[in-house]
């Protein structure tokens, strides 16, 4: 649990590096609402994960299972999505516009045979 969290900790993080210098007077972003995401929202849980598995298989991820998923504040304006895998994958889901999901993730190593 701790780890999701440090991802979603780095996510933010990263979000907030535009590269503009600090102090600087760029107005920030303002959120828009994605009609997806209210899609998404209106999905029954069960839905919502077959989504986001989807995603992260689609992202070319191992998942077999996602045993823990949660919303999570928007960054950009995006409506973001925090899950975790059975093999402890952990993955960051972005709602980009035109409803595509950017996932980026930190797999568990394969093991070998």
């Amino acid at each position: 649990m701790k780890r999701i969290y440090l991802a979603a900790l780095l996510t933010v993080t990263l979000a907030g590096c535009d590269g503009s210098p600090s102090g600087s007077s760029a107005p920030a972003a303002v959120a828009t609402h994605d009609p997806m995401e209210a899609k998404i929202d209106a999905l029954s849980p069960s839905l919502q994960e077959t989504t986001m598995f989807r995603a992260i298989q689609d992202g070319g991820y191992t998942c077999q299972k996602i045993v823990r998923m949660e919303k999570h504040a928007p960054i950009d304006g995006k409506a973001v999505w925090i899950a975790e895998c059975d093999d402890k994958g952990q993955y960051v889901i972005t709602l980009q516009p035109g409803g595509i999901f950017w996932v980026s993730g930190v797999p568990q190593p394969k093991k070998p045979r």
